[in-house]
Formats: C-alpha cells, structure tokens, sequence
C-alpha cells in the first residue's frame, strides 16, 4: 500500500501565546490567549484560498484545550472572513477564507487570534495542526498540512524568567494596529518590540558585538539600524530564581531584500583570474555584492543580489535580484530575473517568463493608481446598447454595436487613469491590468 505524501506547505506559521509559556494548573483550566501568524518567508508570490486551524481538544499531554466550547477566534485579518467553527469533544477546527476566495501574499503578515484559551490542566506538548490551502504560479490549490508545537509547562516553573517576550520586528515609525515585518528594504531602520519586564537585566544583541546593548529598566522596544542584511536579534534576560542566575534568550530574524555582502561565494572551483582570461565556475557561483569579469561561464546555476558586469555571460541557469550587465547572455535551460540589461539580444532554449503576476481586474467604473511594475492595461467592452467611448490615459477607443478594445502599454513609475465615457449596460465594460514582474 502506497500512501501519497502530503504537499509542503508555501507560508511559514508561528505560534505566539500570552503567558508565554502556556501554563497547566492541576487545579483547573488557565485561560490564555494564542496568536497564529501566518508569513511569507520566501521569494515568490504564494496564491491562497483558506487557512484551517485544528486544536485538539481533552484532558491528555498532547491536547491543547480542556474544551471545545472554550476556544474562540477573535480576530482575523482584513479581507477574511471566518466559517463557524466545528466542535468536537476532541477537537474545534476554524476554516478561515479570503473574501474574495483567493489572495496573493507577499510581504503581508496574517494575524489570527484565538480568545479565550482555556488551557487544560495536563502538562506536556499539545499539537495544533494548521493546514494551507496554497499554489504558486498557475498551479492548482492544493492542501499542506503543518504540525505545530505548544508546549504546557506547570504553573510557577519559570516564575523566575520573565513571561514571555513574544519579540516582533515593526516599522522604525509604527502604530499598534501595524503586523510585525518579517522583511525589509536594505538601508531600514525597525522598531524591536518585547514585553516590558520592570526589575530584570536585559541585553539585545544584534551587532557583531560579544556585549550587545543595554535595555533601560522596563523598556519595551529598541530601534535598530540601518539593517544591510538578514539580522537577527536575540534579546538575553537575566534573572534570579532561588538563589540561581537564569540566563533566557528571545530571538527573531528579519530578511532584508536586495542584502549587501562583501564576498563572493564559489563552491566549485576558479580559473586564474586574469585581464584576458575567462572566469570559470564548475558549480555554483554567487555573488552577493559586485563582480567584473571579461567573461563568465558557469557550469551550475549562477545567482546575483548585487551587479555582474561582464560582456558575455554563459550559464545553466540564471536567477537573481541585482543587476545583470551583459552584451551576450546564454541560458540553455531556466532564466528567472528582476532586470535583464542587454544590447545586443537574450537567447534562451529554456522558459522566459514575463507575465509574473497574473491578471488583475481593474474597477469598472473608472479610476488612477500609480504602476509599480511595466505592464499593459487592456480595456474591453462586450456588447450592448449605445455607443461608449474606452479611455486610458491619453488613448480612447470608440465602440462599435457595443463592441470595443483598446490596449494600452504602461511604465512602472507612472500614474495611470482609465475610464468610460457613456451609459454602459451592466457588466458590459472591463478593464485588466496585465503586470510585467511582481
């Protein structure tokens, strides 16, 4: 018998819980509040069409709740909307979906808050299971499934260490109804944000530093930056419990796009550099910061954050969030790029794919937004009474039989306006905006 594996999930989910750890009390349930955040750690657009969240429900170590009844979600993201709940006496299950039955999700965080918990009285590790119903690209939706941890630590073990610290990375400049970030542009300042813990030493550390800084007393949040590459913070509190000094660590890790590295990783092997010689890579090349070369031929894959200048580039496979500056490229398989600079054309055997970001329905009654990406707005009328003038930016189209096209090139950068001029019948006029990238 075979059974079939289920599918990785795309998005990354934490829980975060208040108290941090959760506590059992053998005299009864504790209550408590649990948060799921829901984030996009990779690079790619991921399509979703519904979060599931499964507590189990009992009075074992690997349950969660002491009961069903006792579980509710009280907020969701904007744009999300929750099915009633399933009650069992073993588990409650919540079934969150996007308004419009499907979102894109890139850098935006997901919040969903569950309130009250009522902790069961048995410690040990319970094990919600969060399950995705996710694609990337033009792929179907498909459902992965994750098995989280919680662990239930016995009321007063840990008095001694602060509460939790739930760490959050969040604008330099933010409000309380800001998500955390979970990625950042190189060069930005952030807020780090901890639960204040009045009477205890606190240290973050973040540099390349072994003293790390500081914390004043009953402090809350620290800004940091300017952040250049992926960082972590680790925020130490030192305590004393019982005569003994306890030493806890809090960390998060925030990506920074586009980040800055002063070397340059080869894992194969590199020809002698030389004013008339190739560079030859037999593997991988990366370069994270800048790299000139009079010519680079790449046996494996090529990547680039920073900048490649050279005048011919030779490679299995290119992808990468910098800047290629080549007179002649050559991909015999795969090209994935941000920008592709050439004077004198791009050659791929493989797949070239322009349209990243799929079709997006403009209103139809007309509007102006600010285009971060080339790409072309496509106005159609189909069908109808009375004669309709199409207009996008300085271009119009009139229809004829209630019939009309007009397609329409844009710049990342601009200001674009589309409207219809007339009295359309009801869903008669569209207007689509096809995105060159993401």
């Amino acid at each position: 018998m075979t059974t079939e594996a289920a599918a990785t999930p795309l998005l990354t989910h934490s829980f975060y819980t208040d108290p941090d750890p959760l506590e059992s009390d053998p005299w009864g349930p504790t209550e408590a509040e649990v948060t799921l955040l829901v984030t996009n750690g990779g690079w790619s657009p991921v399509r979703c069409t519904g979060i599931t969240v499964t507590i189990p429900v009992g009075q074992r170590a690997r349950d969660l709740a002491a009961s069903s009844q006792n579980v509710n979600a009280t907020s969701v993201p904007d744009g999300w909307e929750a099915e009633d709940p399933i009650r069992t006496n073993r588990f409650v299950r919540f079934a969150f979906t996007p308004s419009g039955g499907s979102t894109v999700i890139t850098d935006r965080s997901l919040r969903f808050d569950f309130f009250p918990m009522a902790v069961n009285s048995t410690v040990g590790v319970s094990y919600p299971e969060v399950t995705e119903t996710t694609a990337t690209g033009d792929e179907p939706a498909e459902e992965r499934p994750v098995i989280l941890k919680l662990p239930k630590f016995p009321v007063g073990v840990r008095s001694g260490a602060a509460t939790g610290t739930n760490l959050a990375v969040f604008p330099e400049q933010h409000t309380e109804a800001d998500l955390p970030l979970v990625r950042v542009a190189r060069g930005s300042k952030v807020t780090i944000a901890w639960k204040p813990a009045p009477g205890l030493a606190r240290i973050l550390h973040w540099k390349d530093s072994d003293t790390g800084t500081e914390i004043a007393d009953g402090a809350g949040s620290l800004v940091c930056g300017p952040l250049l590459r992926d960082t972590t913070f680790t925020l130490q509190t030192v305590s004393q419990a019982e005569g003994e000094t306890t030493n806890r660590y809090d960390s998060v890790t925030v990506a920074v796009d586009v980040p800055s590295y002063t070397k340059i990783t080869v894992p194969g092997e590199v020809g002698t550099p030389a004013p008339s010689t190739p560079m030859r890579v037999d593997g991988q090349l990366t370069i994270t910061e800048s790299l000139t070369a009079p010519c680079a031929l790449v046996s494996g894959e090529l990547k680039t954050q920073g900048t490649l200048c050279t005048p011919s580039v030779d490679a299995d496979r290119l992808r990468f969030s910098g800047t290629v500056n080549a007179t002649q490229m050559h991909f015999p398989t795969d090209l994935t790029a941000a920008r592709v600079t050439t004077r004198r054309g791009l050659t791929a055997t493989g797949t070239v794919r322009i349209l990243r970001a799929g079709r997006e329905e403009l209103s139809a009654n007309g509007g102006t937004r600010t285009m971060t990406t080339d790409g072309v707005v496509v106005a159609s009328a189909h069908g109808g009474s009375g004669e309709l003038t199409l207009k996008v930016d300085t271009f119009q189209t009139t229809t004829v039989s209630g019939l009309g096209n007009l397609t329409v090139p844009v710049r990342a950068g601009r200001d674009v306006t589309w409207a219809v001029e007339g009295t359309p019948d009801s869903g008669q006029v569209s207007f689509y905006w096809f995105a060159f990238g993401v």
